[in-house]
């Protein structure tokens, strides 16, 4: 990802160095489905800003065993929490720095990581060439970012070729890209789609669709590479078929920004359902149905009683709405509501039930639904259009 297009970090990002550091403003849902989670989550319950700037005392100093716990228990906003209060307990302990330094990388915290790498001099110049690179500094992560890219794989490579395209030193951007593209291959789609930027620069459209295109066969999605691919099929004559791609790009970028801030929700908080389920969200505003559906999942099976009624109407609409499971999304609803009589659980089951033809069962759910919410009017008609296609059918034939 070009981080010149990709979104700004959140303020959250840009912290000092302290244990209150760690607060994060968890991400929106995606644009496509933003006002239906809207209707089906209710209100936020807390603020994670103020809820961390509340509790400092869950800061204090522990062993390595307790924040290994924390971290590959998903509570990774906890256990930075805890190794920030270690270091400020012994700030000498530069291995501990360097972990914590990393860590926060890992999380999107390049500000903080930054910071915490500074004092370890040279030890710390890889760790201070990503942060800076991501941050958008890239006269300062050049030199540090060129050991690092000489060692590592094409992600380092393909950060300093960047980072050199930025600075305007086009001939050594293009050196590094194309050892990169020696050194390992090409099935990388942001190289691809990088050496297509360059050949473009050059005028040279049809090798910059080329390379586009190979990088789209590897990432459909990949908007840097969609943005190319208008531009060269413009260029090239095909003016139609570009401008078509150049709408399909700006109708991406949003999808791609949403899933963005959700990934990063997920990585400093793996254990959140509503994390997940922003991801879900925004998986399935991109058209990618099974990895939506793998996060439904993760968030389904973490959800608090609070969370979990937003939760599964969302998953089982992606259940029956996208992959036509319907008995799967019926019994998913059906489970919910076992766990939390509420109302929506049944009432989305039957209206489900009922687009299937299967009018029966409708409306046994409906009739659940107004044991919750007794005399409720939208209830009270569907149960009503249910009775009466239950009636109609059994006077012409079986009921369903």
């Amino acid at each position: 990802m070009d981080p010149r297009r990709a979104p700004s970090p959140s303020p959250a990002a840009v912290l000092p160095t302290t244990a209150l550091l760690l607060a994060i403003v968890l991400a929106a849902p995606g644009p496509a489905r933003a006002q239906d989670a809207a209707q089906e989550t209710g209100p936020a319950t807390s603020d994670p800003v103020a809820d961390l700037v509340a509790e400092p005392a869950a800061a204090s100093p522990v062993g390595d065993d307790e924040v290994e716990r924390l971290w590959r228990g998903g509570e990774r906003r906890q256990a930075l929490e805890r190794m920030v209060a270690r270091l400020e307990a012994t700030p000498d302990d530069d291995a501990l720095r360097a972990r914590l330094a990393e860590r926060l990388l890992s999380v999107h915290m390049f500000e903080a990581a930054l910071e915490f790498a500074a004092p370890l001099g040279d030890e710390g110049h890889d760790i201070a060439g990503r942060a800076l690179y991501f941050l958008g500094r890239y006269e300062e992560a050049e030199p540090r970012l060129r050991p690092l890219a000489a060692r590592g794989g094409v992600h380092e490579a393909l950060m300093l070729a960047d980072a050199l395209e930025a600075l305007g030193r086009v001939d050594e951007a293009d050196a590094v890209a194309a050892e990169a593209l020696t050194r390992h291959g090409g099935d990388h789609a942001p190289l691809l789609s990088f050496l297509g930027r360059r050949a473009a620069a050059r005028g040279e459209h049809a090798a910059a669709l080329e390379r586009f295109e190979a990088a789209l066969a590897l990432d459909p999605l990949l908007p840097e590479a969609l943005y190319g691919r208008g531009q060269a099929l413009v260029r090239s004559g095909r003016r139609d078929e570009g401008l078509a791609e150049l709408q399909r790009h700006r109708e991406l970028v949003p999808l791609m920004d949403a899933r963005e801030h959700a990934l990063r929700a997920v990585d400093l908080e793996p254990s959140h359902a509503s994390n997940h389920a922003l991801l879900a969200d925004a998986e399935r505003a991109l058209g990618r149905t099974p990895l939506a559906l793998d996060h439904y999942a993760r968030a389904q099976a973490l959800a608090t009683p609070t969370e979990l009624v937003p939760i599964s109407l969302r998953h089982a609409r992606a259940l029956f709405e996208d992959v036509g499971r319907l008995d799967d999304a019926v019994a998913l609803l059906d489970a919910a509501a076992e766990r939390l009589p509420d109302a929506r659980l049944p009432v989305r089951a039957g209206d489900m039930l009922a687009a299937a033809g299967r009018h029966t069962e409708a409306r046994e759910r409906y009739e659940l639904a107004l044991t919750w919410r007794p005399g409720e009017p939208a209830i009270l008609q569907r149960l009503e259009a249910a009775r009466e296609a239950v009636s109609g059918a059994a006077r012409t034939g079986p009921p369903r």
